[in-house]
């Protein structure tokens, strides 16, 4: 091409002036093209002649139709009227004008600017709606913003915020909500040293030049006292370096927040936290005085106790005259309630002790609720109270010993307590729990001992402690038995109109069958020796005495190792019977072991014990042998030994 290297304005000389009209026109329209601003050009007689895309839009029509045609043509004769006169007035004129007008158009009035040129008209469009519609997001956005600040400051000055800038030599640019008592434009231009007494300033200050040196954001609790106030207030402040463009700090920024108040309520509750701890310790101290007194207590009672069952036993048995026959049944009775106090002391030692493990298994309600329901029905006709049991198909998961246990108690209580009336069993089904509810019409409970009745010795109307009335012991073995059972135990109850005592099991689908088995009720003794180690003389030859009544042979050691010596120079043994805790040496486990050890084999064995201190509990549950605890019924014992005669001594595994 001969126009490759020579100057543009040459270029211009040589090209022909047609081809740089077509050329300054394709600029022009290229121009036109990417405004905005609609745009038009008319000749005198107000046809259209020219029109960029944007005038295309807000005119709604394409250039097609709108070249060569006029305002009259496009928007008919009583919209294009005016705008027509406003036109000829300027070309008249010779002028420029600005102006609204509305053509009918969908998108609604347009702003004009219109200046004559030559013979003819320039106009520039503008779409009124949009621009409203501008101004309106502008209002919007202006008012949001002006909302957010209000918030924002609102924020600041409720929660105690201050948010502050410092330069680089530590002084206050601005500051927001400041908390010192003065004015935010007094602080601007004051160092920290200014405001806060000496100490809170050092560390203020120590805190602003550790983000200087470090060119990191820090956070740090301050302990701070303006000066003219008299007492310190608690801030957690956080701050931030500020950078240039060069990446040098050449200030700070950050907030600070009072939390005055939360620094007070937290020593407060560090206060009241010490005082819980030391008041469980006293607790936790008076608890282990109260169990090691129960423990030592009960087993110094037990033994006479024990004593006594076993005695009025034998005296039973020989006394044959009708008055002596019921003063032995009157002893009888207060010694066996004697005994149920110590059972039931026993019970809370054994659940606090942690050594009772439910047995769990599927167990038929209807069964075992119909077992009870015959055994009371008849106590409760003497009474002439109606007892009735509504019939169920469900089982639960359960051990069916302690759901008897609470049972009981909850009947006992009923008949108690329930001079007239009816007594009724029913149980329902919720979500995956069986309730099992104990109701009666009797005295009823007052709102304020519903929670008290659940305590170890706690009782309602038993002010003269009438021991007919129940040891206030039962209630609480239920709530630690349900706990045990994974279950729970709650009452409802009117003063005057009865109580309702609920129990909670887990339901189960099916019915699994469970084995039981039957203990017989004839003694096979055929003078079987019973070896008996106990230290306490009385309750020694008490057994001896009972244990010959029945039938058994016997011999009787006083200590572990005097019971050794005795099967080394005698014949071992059939059935061994021991005290646990013995006067001196070996324990009663250590002596059954070693008897084992020198029989070569098990033998039957029990471990009986009057003591009830968690831990020994634990430890004799632990070494796997029989345990009865004391007072022991002539009956248990009777049973006991019935068992191990019918039991073969085995090999030691």
């Amino acid at each position: 091409m001969i126009t490759k290297n020579l100057p543009f304005s040459l270029v211009r000389v040589l090209i022909k002036p047609s081809r740089l009209r077509e050329i300054e026109r394709d600029r022009l329209d290229i121009v036109l093209s990417e405004m905005r601003e609609g745009y038009a050009e008319m000749d005198e007689d107000l046809h259209f002649v020219l029109v960029n895309r944007a005038a295309e839009k807000i005119l709604g029509a394409p250039a097609s139709r709108i070249l060569g045609r006029t305002p009259r043509d496009l928007f008919g004769v009583a919209a294009a009227t005016p705008l027509e006169m406003k036109l000829r007035q300027i070309l008249k004129a010779r002028d420029a004008s600005q102006f609204e007008q509305d053509l009918g158009l969908e998108s609604g009035p347009v702003s004009l600017r219109v200046r004559c040129d030559g013979n003819g008209l320039v106009l520039f469009f503008d779409d009124i709606a949009l621009l409203r519609s501008m101004e309106h997001a502008l209002r919007e956005e202006s008012a949001r913003r002006n909302l957010i600040e209000e918030r924002f400051e609102t924020a600041l000055s409720v929660n105690q915020i201050v948010v502050f800038k410092l330069d680089r030599e530590l002084r206050y640019s601005w500051v927001y909500n400041n908390q010192i008592g003065m004015k935010d434009y007094n602080v601007v231009g004051e160092t920290p040293e200014h405001l806060f007494e000496p100490d809170s300033a050092r560390r203020l200050m120590t805190f602003f030049r550790s983000v200087l040196a470090s060119g990191q954001a820090q956070r740090t609790e301050l302990a701070l006292r303006p000066r003219q106030e008299t007492e310190e207030r608690h801030f957690v402040s956080s701050a931030r370096p500020i950078f240039n463009d060069q990446q040098e700090i050449i200030g700070l920024t950050g907030a600070s927040i009072e939390i005055t108040s939360v620094v007070r309520q937290r020593e407060e509750l560090a206060r009241a936290r010490e005082e819980a701890f030391i008041a469980k310790a006293e607790a936790e101290r008076a608890s282990l005085s109260k169990s090691k007194f129960l423990a030592a207590a009960s087993h110094d009672l037990r033994q006479p106790v024990q004593s006594l069952l076993l005695l009025i036993e034998v005296m039973k048995s020989r006394l044959t005259d009708a008055p002596s026959q019921k003063v032995v049944d009157q002893m009888e009775k207060a010694v066996d309630a004697l005994r149920l106090l110590f059972d039931s002391m026993l019970d809370i030692s054994r659940l606090d002790a942690g050594v009772i493990v439910p047995a769990l298994q599927t167990v038929c309600l209807n069964t075992l609720v119909g077992r009870l329901a015959d055994e009371y029905r008849l106590r409760a006709e003497h009474r002439s109270l109606d007892f009735r049991v509504v019939p169920t198909s469900a089982y639960v998961r359960t051990d069916p010993v302690l759901v008897e246990r609470v049972l009981r108690n909850l009947l006992e209580n009923a008949l108690r307590y329930c001079p007239t009336g009816r007594i009724l069993i029913g149980c329902r089904r919720q979500s995956k729990m069986m309730r099992i509810d104990v109701i009666d019409t009797g005295i009823g409970i007052a709102p304020n001992h519903l929670e008290e009745i659940f305590e170890e010795f706690h009782q309602v109307a038993n002010a003269a402690r009438d021991r007919s009335q129940g040891l206030g012991l039962g209630l609480s073995i239920v709530k630690k038995v349900m706990r045990l059972l994974g279950g729970t135990v709650f009452v409802r109850s009117a003063l005057g109109q009865g109580s309702c005592f609920s129990v909670t099991l887990p339901l189960v689908n099916q019915h699994q069958g469970n084995g039981h088995l039957t203990a017989g009720d004839t003694e096979k003794r055929n003078g079987h020796m019973v070896l008996v180690v106990e230290d306490d003389g009385l309750l020694r030859d008490s057994l001896d005495i009972m244990l010959r009544s029945w039938g058994y042979q016997t011999m009787t050691a006083r200590t572990g190792e005097e019971a050794l010596s005795i099967i080394e120079k005698h014949s071992l043994p059939d059935i061994v019977i021991s005290d646990y805790r013995l006067s001196a040496g070996l324990t009663g486990i250590d002596t059954v072991l070693k008897i084992n050890e020198a029989a070569g084999r098990h033998l039957p064995s029990v471990i009986i014990t009057g003591d009830t201190a968690p831990e020994r509990v634990r430890e004799v549950h632990g070494s796997g042998l029989r345990i009865l605890h004391k007072p022991v019924a002539a009956d248990e014992l009777r049973r006991a030994l019935l068992g191990m005669s019918q039991q073969q001594a085995v090999p030691p595994v």
